[in-house]
């Protein structure tokens, strides 16, 4: 065979891998349900030599290079970050809520848009063992978890780097800051998973610090908010959510 003919068919090839990996999304799990585990039969590539099998790739995937599976996996937890700068309609929040149209009432709702994701995924690597007790398993709800924690940081970073008269030093500071009241969201935020109670306290310190001027009203819609939004998080097929899911945010103003 002509060896022209030979590079256009590998570079057809290589673009139809890349584009597939664009347009494939992820999946992600809900809190409060476990799913069976679903397994897929290995493919095989009809070669004379077993690609899977080769010491090649044993040492491709060791070191990380070509793990295609992962390449997917982290282009879905950046494309599912996407979809909550792209998809949130902010000013509904600031309006409805009061908040204050600034760069941190933007991330304190991307935040918590972030964690219903990070339940959702992070819910697809527990596992119900024969005694009914729960058991995590770190998978590839943990790395996609990473990957969309990464693209959020990300994207501050630059945010931040925007901000008229941002100075490097104290910008660096401010991500830093940012990076420790996540970390205290998450986890205030799953504490309140089991209970409206814990969960209204949650968003009354993170949305208005604790202010006595807040209306219950708006802690309240922002609660039925975090419930509704996880149901029908749930309602999406856990194939879905890993490799193709589609995310809609429901409006604040139906709560």
């Amino acid at each position: 065979m002509n060896l022209n003919i030979i590079s256009i068919f590998r570079r057809s090839i290589i673009s139809r891998g890349i584009l597939s990996l664009q347009y494939n999304k992820i999946d992600y799990a809900r809190p409060n349900c476990l799913r069976s585990e679903v397994r897929f039969p290995q493919l095989r590539c009809q070669n004379t030599v077993a690609i899977e099998e080769s010491y090649v790739k044993k040492f491709m995937k060791a070191v990380g290079w070509m793990d295609q599976a992962r390449t997917r996996l982290k282009l879905t937890g950046y494309f599912l970050y996407e979809c909550v700068p792209d998809k949130v309609a902010y000013n509904e929040w600031f309006e409805e809520l009061d908040l204050p149209d600034t760069f941190a009432s933007w991330f304190i709702v991307t935040e918590l848009h972030v964690w219903l994701l990070l339940v959702c995924y992070m819910a697809e690597d527990v596992s119900a063992a024969l005694t009914d007790k729960k058991k995590y398993v770190k998978g590839d709800g943990h790395f996609v978890r990473n990957c969309i924690i990464e693209a959020l940081w990300a994207d501050v970073a630059n945010r931040i780097k925007l901000l008229e008269g941002a100075n490097p030093t104290i910008a660096k500071k401010q991500v830093l800051e940012l990076s420790e009241q996540f970390q205290a969201a998450l986890v205030s935020y799953d504490e309140g998973l089991e209970d409206d109670k814990v969960m209204a306290a949650a968003v009354w310190r993170r949305f208005y610090t604790l202010s006595q001027d807040v209306k219950a009203e708006q802690i309240e819609r922002i609660v039925h908010f975090i419930r509704h939004q996880l149901s029908i998080l749930h309602e999406i097929p856990s194939q879905d959510l890993k490799w193709k899911p589609d995310i809609n945010w429901l409006s604040i103003r139906d709560h």
